[in-house]
């Protein structure tokens, strides 16, 4: 007799580029993504792994109400958070570009864009990537125009 366990909260958006794709929670965390490839190793893999798994959270400081949606007839993933006259939402997507040649370059980025709606909404933003499924620690860069993140392993 075999025994499953059933995954308890399967409530996510998906976000691609044909090449790759991300699972962004119901709550604005990635809790799963690899890149390059589909096949490449996991930078996020926190819906597997809670304590080891990496994620990428845009959070509010405070309880507000949910609401996911796509933009209408795009990959273009919207999380948007309200709170009394305090609201705010992300933008989550993975670009593909046409080239000159007919064909698309599709680089292995998530852009992650916070848009406030109305009021002053705290907000808290973890990052942390796990590489290759954990395997090597990794450094991470923010400045005010980015998050960069590398690893020294080979």
């Amino acid at each position: 007799m075999t025994s499953t366990t059933p995954m308890k909260n399967l409530d996510y958006g998906i976000i691609g580029n044909c090449k790759t794709a991300a699972l962004v929670s119901r709550t604005g965390s990635i809790d799963w993504c690899c890149l390059p490839d589909f096949d490449s190793g996991s930078f996020f893999a926190h819906i597997l792994d809670k304590e080891n798994g990496g994620f990428f959270s845009i959070e509010p400081v405070g309880r507000y109400r949910i609401e996911q949606t796509y933009l209408n007839r795009t990959n273009i993933l919207r999380t948007r958070f309200t709170r009394n006259g305090d609201s705010f939402e992300i933008l989550d997507f993975m670009p593909r570009y046409l080239t000159e040649e007919r064909s698309y370059h599709c680089p292995p980025d998530i852009i992650r864009y916070i848009r406030v709606l109305s009021g002053q909404p705290q907000i808290c933003v973890h990052y942390n990537p796990r590489p290759n499924y954990a395997e090597h620690p990794t450094d991470v860069q923010v400045t005010s125009q980015f998050i960069k993140h590398f690893t020294t392993a080979g």
